[in-house]
């Protein structure tokens, strides 16, 4: 552990009584001077799988579910990235319907409700900026349509959507740019979806065991931070840990000292930290006091 950090960092104390989860960085105005990818962000790891969605199979949801709650609870709670992984069936009605799935347990979260809930935040709290992570567009019993994925987002959430050409842009300048514009969409590069709006797709950084335990999880963040990679573009940390019998397990105490500034550097040299169960951790306050040491270092 790094125990410097703590004599360096300047002495945040007094910003714990302000903090409210739903608006932490709209009511940081230091933080404009940071671009998205400057930014630590609180990740929301699958986010559409969560314990109040229910599930084709009975009794799957604890397997499957990364989430306690819906993505309007999520954004409340202050995820500001959310990793979303869909497919695509056509219903017996003759409907198609984006869903939401997570190892193919699909849940009922949708496409639209996910639209709903960042309209519902955004117009409560607009100066907040969102990562929508697409990090799987996969084929449910029909292929993806890219087509009718790229005609959604474009229809209900382009006026709100950051054109891939600014993303560079600090917050001050995004927010000068537009009144609206604080969603970032990243999706792997397809022809159907337009690439004046949708941004390359987020790289994610995991440690590729599908059971990690909490040491292999360690293992893997050390090995990242030893040479974490570029702050070009926002890339995605998996601090996510997952058991054989009782499925993602909620690491919360970890999370709490791995990524506490006062402790290491880790969370300084992090992008999106993609956590399950994120709000029972204080992980969010950790971002929090992250971003305001590098704002506090852009100053001076």
């Amino acid at each position: 552990m790094n125990n410097a950090l703590a004599i360096q960092s300047p002495d945040f104390s007094y910003i714990t009584r302000n903090f409210t989860s739903h608006n932490w960085m709209s009511n940081l105005p230091v933080l404009d001077a940071l671009s998205l990818a400057e930014l630590v962000l609180p990740g929301a790891h699958n986010a559409g799988v969560d314990k109040k969605a229910t599930y084709a199979t009975p009794g799957i949801s604890h397997w499957a579910a990364c989430q306690n709650h819906s993505f309007y609870y999520q954004l409340t709670q202050g995820a500001r990235a959310l990793d979303l992984r869909l497919e695509y069936e056509i219903g017996n009605n003759g409907v198609g319907t984006f869903w939401f799935q997570h190892n193919d347990f699909r849940s009922s979260r949708s496409l639209e409700n996910l639209i709903m809930s960042v309209i519902r935040f955004l117009q409560e709290n607009p100066d907040e900026f969102l990562i929508l992570d697409f990090h799987q567009l996969n084929a449910g019993n029909q292929r993806f349509d890219h087509q009718e994925f790229n005609r959604l987002l474009l229809t209900h959430l382009g006026d709100r959507m950051i054109p891939s050409s600014n993303t560079s842009l600090t917050l001050g300048q995004l927010k000068k740019a537009s009144h609206a514009r604080r969603v970032m969409v990243a999706a792997q590069y397809h022809p159907a979806l337009d690439a004046t709006f949708f941004c390359q797709c987020i790289e994610h950084l995991w440690s590729g065991i599908g059971t990690t335990s909490v040491s292999e999880l360690n293992a893997h963040i050390t090995r990242v931070m030893n040479y974490p990679p570029g702050r070009s573009t926002p890339w995605s940390l998996s601090a996510t840990s997952y058991h054989v019998t009782g499925g993602p397990v909620n690491i919360r105490e970890h999370l709490d000292q791995w990524f506490d500034p006062a402790l290491d550097d880790w969370i300084l040299n992090s992008s999106i930290i993609n956590a399950d169960f994120f709000e029972t951790s204080t992980l969010v306050r950790h971002c929090r006091t992250a971003n305001l040491i590098k704002a506090n270092a852009n100053n001076h």
